[in-house]
C-alpha cells in the first residue's frame, strides 16, 4: 500500500491519522515493504472502509493503529497525539479480525464486555455499554446463550459490537 489516501479537509478533524507510515518486513535486500509511504486520516464518526486486494498491507495498517506491530517508519496519531510506540494495552482502540476470536466459555454479553471488564470499568457502565451494545446490534434474545449455541450468521454483527463497546468509556 502506497500514497496519501485521504486529503487536507479531514486531517483538520482526523481522530486516527497515519503520517508516511512504512513497514518492512525482514532485512536487506530480501526485505518485502508491505507498506510504502502510507498516510490517511479517519474523521470523527466517519464509516471507514480499507478495500484492496490480498497482501496489498490493509491488516498490517490495522496492526499498527492497534500496536501489534511497530512501524519501520513514520507515525501513528490519535486524536493528535503520538501513539506510535505505546504498546497496544495503552491504545485506546479495538482491531475484529477476520476471524471471531469470541471466548467459547463466555455467554454473549460476557463476550461483549469483556474489555470493559479488563480496563476495571465500574458494573454499572458495563452493564449499560453491553446492553447498548446488544441492542445495536440487535442480539438481545441472544445476551445468555454460549458461543456454541450460536449459528454463525449474527458473528460480524457481535464482533462489531465487541470493537465498538470501548469507544466512549
Amino acid at each position: 500500500m502506497t500514497g496519501n489516501m485521504r486529503g487536507a479537509a479531514v486531517a483538520d478533524n482526523a481522530v486516527i491519522s497515519a503520517r508516511n507510515v512504512v513497514k518492512a518486513f525482514g532485512q536487506g535486500a530480501g526485505a518485502v515493504r508491505a507498506l510504502d509511504d502510507v498516510s490517511l486520516d479517519i474523521g470523527r464518526g466517519e464509516f471507514f472502509t480499507l478495500l484492496g486486494p490480498s497482501g496489498c498491507g490493509k491488516t498490517t495498517l490495522l496492526r499498527l493503529i492497534a500496536g501489534f506491530e511497530m512501524p519501520t517508519g513514520g507515525t501513528i496519531l490519535l486524536d493528535g497525539t503520538d501513539i506510535t510506540t505505546l504498546p497496544p494495552n495503552r491504545r485506546p482502540v479495538n482491531t475484529v479480525f477476520q476471524s471471531y476470536a469470541l471466548f467459547p466459555h463466555l455467554t454473549v454479553a460476557q463476550n461483549i464486555s469483556f474489555g470493559l471488564d479488563m480496563l476495571g470499568r465500574p458494573a454499572a457502565l458495563v452493564k449499560a455499554r453491553t446492553a447498548e451494545m446488544l441492542a445495536l446490534v440487535k442480539l438481545e434474545p441472544m445476551a445468555s446463550r454460549k458461543t456454541s449455541q450460536l449459528w454463525m450468521s449474527p458473528c460480524p454483527r457481535w464482533t462489531s459490537s465487541c470493537a465498538r463497546k470501548c469507544r466512549s468509556s
